[in-house]
């Protein structure tokens, strides 16, 4: 703890002028939203970028945050993505459903519980708000590392 106090007590580069803010500015490409980045108006490569907010201490901590928050979003998709499929496996394989073919009435061969298709698509459902949430976080907390490393050229 006092390492990282001493890091985020630490006076920022003095080489640096106030043309070194990072600017974002949105780029559309075929219906898709992103970002370009520049400084004094030269564009830079995201992992150019990425340098500058991970040698200032706070602008990293929040890049940190956001790092995490991205991976729990992937892990909420693929766990979303998992328990659907599983729900709709679990959901076809207890219908146990058939047609007569002589008179066209349905019939049931079998009454399975349909518990574990319900449970797998509530786990699914919850996973779907945790992926929003965390890829909202996510996105928050880029944001904020950028502001963080702006404000001290302001």
């Amino acid at each position: 703890m006092a390492s990282f106090v001493a890091l985020a007590q630490d006076k920022p580069n003095t080489n640096t002028k106030a043309d070194s803010i990072i600017k974002w500015i949105p780029a559309k490409i075929v219906g898709h939203a992103q970002y370009d980045y520049t400084i004094n108006g030269k564009m830079q490569t995201s992992e150019d970028v990425k340098a500058r907010l991970y040698a200032y201490a706070p602008s990293k901590v929040e890049l940190l945050k956001s790092s995490r928050e991205a991976s729990l979003y992937g892990l909420s998709v693929i766990g979303f993505a998992l328990s659907g499929a599983g729900a709709t496996l679990e959901f076809i394989d207890k219908s146990g459903g058939s047609i007569n073919a002589a008179n066209g009435q349905e019939t049931s061969t079998s009454h399975h519980s349909l518990t574990g298709g319900y449970v797998l698509s509530g786990v699914a459902t919850a996973l779907v708000f945790s992926a929003i949430f965390h890829g909202l976080s996510a996105k928050r907390h880029a944001h904020r590392a950028l502001a963080l490393y702006n404000q001290q050229y302001e």
